[in-house]
């Protein structure tokens, strides 16, 4: 059995891990700054800035460590750049070092973001394009790549690292599909940043967990890096239309012209790497915008 930590485990992506992984019967350990009481995994309550993980990592032995913790919020990081730095730069040292002291050989799967790459100068873009980031939450991504390539470098630790694009799935509660169904809730007409034309590459949480289990199946953990994509363009037009289609009541959505500061114009990914380990996507985007559209409004009580 494979014995499998997870921090963030109650956040977007790591509560997906940690379902996905218990039910391919690994033997799964959650981390969190919140209070929680799962039935299918042992949960450790901390604070990701004074925790002591050589503790966590003393206490246990794991196969596998995957880093799901973190901001995630690209305007949060643009009024709060320190405490950004700290969740997303600070704290990956802390469980580096703490790895290496306890348990040197556990595999490292570090979260990152496509967001290290900025506004690429050409698509589709790959793991070796020129990181460019246009966010303090890119820059702190982009510091904590380095930290996990010194470990493995300097240390010898096996690590791997996954650059998700946008990732999406019911249950996220930010972002654009939580934006656009936040405002529409309200408003019969409203009003997005840019012009439509820009463009993500959208990745379901399905798929992306999946993805993870492949690359611990298949990676052998000496650095590598990898994108996690679906290596399909969208525009956010495409994405407005299908919430005018499926969201109730009689929408309109209009765009600013403007756009948002910290966000990229324009992301597609070249997705070769995990391709050619037997990756593709099994999830539809206008099926599971439509899923996300009746989640949120049943959620809500709008249906």
């Amino acid at each position: 059995m494979v014995n499998i930590f997870i921090l963030g485990s109650e956040g977007f992506i790591g509560s997906h891990l940690c379902r996905h992984f218990a039910g391919r019967g690994f033997a799964v350990t959650g981390c969190d700054v919140m209070e929680a009481s799962p039935s299918f995994y042992i949960y450790h309550k901390i604070n990701i800035l004074s925790s002591d993980f050589e503790h966590l990592f003393a206490e246990s032995k794991f196969d596998v460590c995957i880093n799901a913790s973190g901001s995630g919020n690209v305007g949060y990081s643009i009024t709060h750049p320190q405490s950004d730095f700290d969740s997303n730069t600070v704290a990956v040292a802390k469980i580096a070092d703490a790895l290496k002291r306890q348990q040197p050989a556990c595999r490292l799967l570090h979260i990152s973001s496509a967001a290290v790459y900025g506004n690429p100068v050409s698509l589709p873009v790959n793991e070796s394009s020129a990181l460019s980031p246009v966010s303090p939450y890119g820059y702190h991504k982009l510091m904590s790549e380095l930290i996990c390539r010194e470990y493995s470098e300097i240390y010898n630790m096996p690590v791997i690292i996954i650059r998700p694009f946008s990732v999406y799935g019911n249950g996220l509660k930010k972002q654009l599909l939580w934006d656009i169904c936040s405002k529409l809730s309200t408003a019969e007409n409203i009003t997005l940043f840019g012009t439509g034309n820009e463009t993500r590459d959208f990745i379901h949480i399905d798929d992306l967990v999946v993805l993870m289990e492949l690359l611990i199946e298949k990676e052998n953990f000496d650095d590598g890096v990898y994108n996690a994509a679906s290596g399909i363009e969208t525009s956010i037009r495409t994405i407005a239309d299908l919430f005018v289609k499926y969201f109730p009541g009689d929408k309109k959505i209009n765009f600013s012209g403007h756009n948002k500061y910290g966000d990229p114009v324009n992301w597609k990914a070249d997705i070769s790497k995990i391709k050619a380990l037997g990756f593709s996507t099994a999830k539809n985007l206008e099926e599971q915008v439509k899923s996300y559209i009746n989640w949120y409004c049943t959620m809500s009580g709008l249906m």
